[in-house]
């Protein structure tokens, strides 16, 4: 008769037989969570150490990110201390307000103005209008592009100006001319219909800057006028000024032949180039300069400039002939 007793059970942790059946527990042992129950037949498993300590650190963290900052210092701010920062802040604010817009520390009280690098004291008008524009004016409220549209509008000699402030009570005025760019020779009409010649010094913007004076290093221009011209008055616009220089400095370098003077005639928009080799050349002051230049240029193998005698060239006409160049010898 045999006998019936109750089966041993298993588990996990016997001493395995196998190496199949060992490799089969290692199996379900690494995939045995932290939360699994202990049981008579099933007893609890402790997670690896490694995944202990990353989940540990991973709660200390978030618990840091989440305490407010008076937890963490372990200080918390009372309610008179809270009224004692923000009546220090309101404090603050009103002093500053005070000090820029109701004080007079930041009103301005002198100044320096400088031409070129070179300060100047003796321009009345300057100062005149420095006193009216920036005298008691709070330094740090101040428009500078106002004043010095101002400057240049009742200034025109002057190229830029800038400003500096110099805190809390001072600014600094640089000004920078234009530079001095040709000789004019004005014929006035007189009363007797006899011309009447006056020489000035223009700038670069057309203004005349002295009279009875003259810089034979720069460019000879002839106009005509009706009567005289004074001081800081125009004697050409900006853009003829510069097209007249231009074209007597681009005709010297090309062809090798100083340029006494240039008539410029405003009523026929010309301008008539007198040589040094007693003969003209008639530009059209509509069109472009380049271009004529380079027709003269193209016609040197039939019209020798250098020694045929000429009393002008003509290189005005355009269209159908804009290649024909008319020339009268003497």
């Amino acid at each position: 008769m045999a006998l019936f007793g109750r089966r041993k059970s298993k588990s996990l942790f016997d001493k395995p037989t196998r190496g199949s059946e060992l490799k089969k527990r290692r199996r379900v042992f690494g995939r045995a969570s932290i939360a699994q129950t202990a049981t008579p037949y099933s007893p609890k498993i402790d997670a690896p150490p490694r995944l202990k300590l990353r989940r540990k650190v991973r709660h200390t963290s978030a618990n840091k990110l989440a305490l407010p900052p008076h937890q963490l210092t372990g200080q918390k701010l009372s309610g008179l201390k809270k009224i004692i920062i923000l009546l220090l802040i309101a404090f603050i604010i009103g002093g500053l307000v005070y000090l820029i817009f109701f004080s007079d520390f930041f009103l301005i009280q002198d100044y320096q103005i400088f031409e070129e690098g070179t300060q100047i004291t003796d321009n009345l008008q300057l100062n005149g209008l420095a006193d009216e524009m920036l005298v008691n004016k709070n330094v740090l409220l101040l428009d500078e592009n106002t004043v010095t549209a101002r400057i240049l509008k009742d200034n025109p000699e002057y190229k830029t100006v800038s400003l500096k402030k110099i805190l809390p009570k001072s600014i600094e005025i640089d000004l920078v001319k234009y530079p001095v760019a040709a000789n004019i020779i004005d014929d006035v009409d007189g009363a007797d219909g006899i011309k009447i010649e006056k020489k000035y010094l223009v700038n670069s913007n057309g203004m005349i800057i002295a009279q009875n004076d003259e810089n034979p290093d720069l460019p000879y221009i002839r106009v005509s006028t009706k009567e005289a011209l004074g001081m800081n008055a125009f004697a050409l616009d900006q853009e003829k000024l510069d097209y007249i220089i231009k074209l007597v400095n681009l005709f010297e370098e090309k062809f090798g032949i100083n340029v006494q003077e240039a008539d410029y005639l405003k009523a026929a928009r010309e301008v008539h180039l007198k040589t040094e080799k007693n003969f003209e050349v008639w530009f059209d002051l509509g069109k472009d300069m380049l271009s004529q230049i380079d027709k003269l240029k193209r016609a040197l193998p039939k019209l020798d400039i250098y020694k045929t005698p000429l009393e002008y060239i003509d290189l005005r006409i355009s269209g159908t002939n804009a290649e024909k160049v008319i020339f009268k010898p003497r």
